[in-house]
């Protein structure tokens, strides 16, 4: 068909298209890999900070009910020997109670057992405990929020 210069003119332009097609398509591959790459990195740190804003309102939240069960419930003169167990069943207020000691994963059994009768000063004293907990927990994470947060001011300002 094709023989002589024009023939291989026409054979060096079609394999230039080619070559130049598959540069092409190798270059457009690893920016599109590249944008989903960054992409995806930016969602997962919000996903991250947003988990860690719900850890941090769901331990607030824990914190919150403790200190309202132990103002409800708090120790004064005549209740220093009833039954709060009854109290809390009576009241509805048994199953927060459960609630926050499920979430915590602190042992109070040695405190207040839901069998078995217990005083205000026993309840008092395994809501402070699952209260500190609670603190505890709170305060570590905003310090590893802190530490976090620490390298990439410092890079930032550089």
């Amino acid at each position: 068909m094709l023989t002589g210069p024009t023939g291989f003119f026409v054979k060096g332009l079609a394999l230039g298209f080619g070559s130049a097609a598959v540069l092409f398509y190798f270059v457009h591959m690893e920016t599109i890999n590249g944008m989903q790459t960054a992409w995806l990195a930016k969602h997962d740190e919000l996903a991250q900070q947003t988990l860690a804003v719900t850890a941090k309102a769901n331990q607030q939240q824990q914190i919150e009910t403790i200190d309202l069960l132990m103002k409800s419930y708090a120790i004064s003169d005549g209740n220093e020997d009833v039954d709060m167990r009854s109290v809390l069943i009576q009241s509805g207020h048994m199953k927060l109670l459960q609630q926050v000691q499920q979430q915590t994963n602190i042992d109070v059994s040695d405190l207040i057992n839901e069998t078995k009768p217990f005083n205000s000063a026993q309840l008092y004293a395994a809501l402070l405990r699952m209260k500190q907990a609670q603190e505890k927990m709170l305060a570590r994470s905003l310090l590893d929020q802190r530490l976090v947060a620490t390298p990439s001011e410092t890079v930032k300002t550089n």
